[in-house]
């Protein structure tokens, strides 16, 4: 048996790239937000939906309390563009001395 992965592609890198161009700003990444001219796709919608759940379950983006459709990319999720946040906050609090 072979798997699909076109729908599931294209929606993962839109959404973890748009995702990754607001960071730290929780993003809307609804089907319209990220697809504007498919509305009419029922099966690519249906996609989205999909992915928007696999990559929760996967703990690579968040949802964001405050808005059905926003979220923002985890730990994990900014691991896929090679950053290491918690070293990040480390160098960032190392650097910046005891200036409190």
């Amino acid at each position: 048996m072979s798997i699909n992965f076109s729908h599931f592609d294209e929606s993962s890198v839109m959404i973890l790239k748009l995702l990754s161009k607001h960071f730290p700003t929780p993003t809307e990444i609804g089907f319209n937000d990220v697809f504007v001219d498919s509305e009419t796709d029922i099966d690519k919608r249906a996609a989205h939906i999909g992915t928007l759940a696999f990559l929760r379950h996967e703990d690579l983006i968040a949802h964001d309390v405050g808005s059905a459709s926003s979220f923002i990319l985890t730990r994990k999720g900014l691991a896929l563009f090679n950053e290491d946040i918690i070293k990040r906050l480390k160098d960032q609090i190392n650097s910046a001395g005891n200036t409190l």
